[in-house]
């Protein structure tokens, strides 16, 4: 459930926040849901060795997210300015 955290977040602070801030909350953001999938891994039938295969993998999808969001926000800009 935490994974949702940073792809949910990416694609709405890429949209809504300011580019450095909307940077710096998705890394909290990623770094949150790492360390509870890494945490509660044995709980869901993993290891806690799992997570070198999907916290880099949730980081890539975190800042593809978060790009999306920027883009997103770049075309609104470019809509509203008429271009």
């Amino acid at each position: 459930m935490f994974a949702i955290l940073p792809i949910v977040g990416g694609v709405l602070l890429g949209r809504f926040a300011p580019r450095g801030i909307a940077i710096a909350v998705q890394v909290v953001l990623w770094a949150v849901a790492a360390a509870m999938l890494t945490a509660t891994a044995p709980d869901h039938g993993g290891s806690y060795s799992d997570a070198w295969l999907v916290v880099p993998a949730l980081a890539v999808v975190s800042a593809l997210t978060l790009l999306a969001g920027l883009w997103l926000r770049r075309r609104a800009a470019l809509s509203r300015s008429g271009a």
